[in-house]
């Protein structure tokens, strides 16, 4: 046999095989990886969209406070899954879990308000509180359409709930009437306002605060956002915003607004 009729031999044969073998490990390691990535930045570009509408909406409701409930003040809230309290316990204004709890000025003249339909309830004053609760035991009690669904690698995520009541009253609510209410307790069920929200965790700073001096005036109350979104998706961690470092207080977006309404309620 001449040389230019010589096959491959069988350890050519063998040779040629595992260099094909190795560059198709490291083509589908590299597919894999790629498919993750545009996963994680799917599931973060979800979160970034959800983050933003929550935010934006609380934030808009908190301008329009025209009382807010200071750090301590019990608040009553009906005993149902959209108001259990992570770790059990009773609620109060700020605190480890934290809630945040103000009356809300009507869009239109009070002496108009009436519960009867959306139109006249502009007109109202309303409670409005916002809160955590562990997404299990929304997903376990909530009802279609309200519950998102189980997604049992985020059972201990939490979940931000909004808790509103428009005041039956065609007169402005005093200070002392707002925390008599707070205290003797509200009917209804809260609504699920943002998903998979990164519980408490020591050095994180807390997802909902307020400063609130007495009396309280336009500029020296002031109401704090901390945002941080973690969801586990295939048994990775996707967060938003995202983590640049192993500080619990680098985790979060921080967003801080004065009320324009305070001091405007008799006492």
């Amino acid at each position: 046999m001449t040389g230019a009729q010589r096959g491959l031999t069988l350890i050519e044969l063998l040779v040629a095989l595992a260099l094909a073998l190795i560059a198709l490990f490291a083509a589908s390691n590299l597919l894999i990886s790629s498919t993750q990535s545009a996963g994680d930045l799917q599931v973060r570009s979800d979160l970034l969209l959800e983050q933003q509408v929550a935010q934006n909406y609380l934030l808009a409701n908190v301008r329009e406070a025209a009382f807010v409930y200071p750090s301590g003040t019990p608040i009553t809230l009906p005993v149902n899954y959209s108001t259990t309290r992570p770790g059990g316990g009773t609620w109060t204004a700020g605190g480890s879990v934290p809630l945040l709890a103000f009356i809300q000025a009507p869009e239109r003249p009070v002496s108009g308000c009436a519960l009867t339909n959306a139109d006249t309830r502009r007109a109202c004053y309303t409670f409005r509180a916002y809160y955590p609760v562990r997404r299990a035991d929304w997903v376990a009690g909530a009802p279609d359409p309200a519950n998102p669904g189980p997604d049992t690698s985020n059972d201990d995520r939490w979940v931000l709930a909004e808790f509103a009541q428009p005041l039956n009253a065609t007169t402005p609510p005093t200070v002392t009437g707002a925390l008599n209410l707070a205290a003797a307790g509200l009917s209804g069920t809260a609504s699920l306002l943002l998903d998979y929200v990164q519980p408490a965790a020591p050095g994180l700073p807390p997802l909902l605060s307020a400063v609130t001096p007495s009396p309280q005036t336009p500029g020296g109350v002031r109401v704090t956002l901390n945002v941080s979104l973690n969801r586990n998706v295939r048994g990775r961690d996707t967060t938003q915003p995202a983590r640049p470092g192993a500080s619990p207080a680098s985790w979060v977006q921080s967003v801080t607004i004065a009320p324009r309404n305070v001091g405007t309620l008799p006492p």
